[in-house]
């Protein structure tokens, strides 16, 4: 009985972690993309990104911010040949040493030509 069990929950557990949970496929940079994150007052802080997808992006940086705070993004590829402002709302901030992954959505999805120019 209780091998059936644990094979039952096995199999769940496999399946779930093939689930992909968001409506568009993350993908990560294959070069260093930076995105300008504001900070207090007019400075802005610089984070790395971590992935990104058409809906959403998660960068790494060394300050928290408490989901549900709007940021106004400035997105810009490695070769500095294309930059974007996007609005950020923050669903998660997670600390890793002493960094943090902030992951959000976009207020507007992006199109295909916007996400091509940070991760080719």
């Amino acid at each position: 009985m209780r091998s059936s069990l644990r094979k039952h929950l096995s199999l769940f557990v496999q399946r779930r972690l093939l689930i992909e949970r968001r409506g568009s496929k993350r993908i990560a940079p294959a070069h260093r993309t930076l995105c300008l994150v504001p900070s207090s007052g007019s400075e802005r802080k610089t984070a790395t990104v971590h992935n990104i997808s058409n809906t959403g992006v998660a960068v790494q940086m060394d300050q928290a911010y408490a989901p549900g705070t709007h940021l106004r993004v400035l997105l810009i590829n490695e070769a500095h040949t294309f930059s974007l402002n996007a609005d950020l709302d923050v669903i998660r901030s997670i600390r890793m040493g002493d960094q943090y992954v902030i992951a959000g959505h976009f207020k507007r999805p992006l199109s295909h030509e916007e996400v091509v120019p940070f991760i080719s």
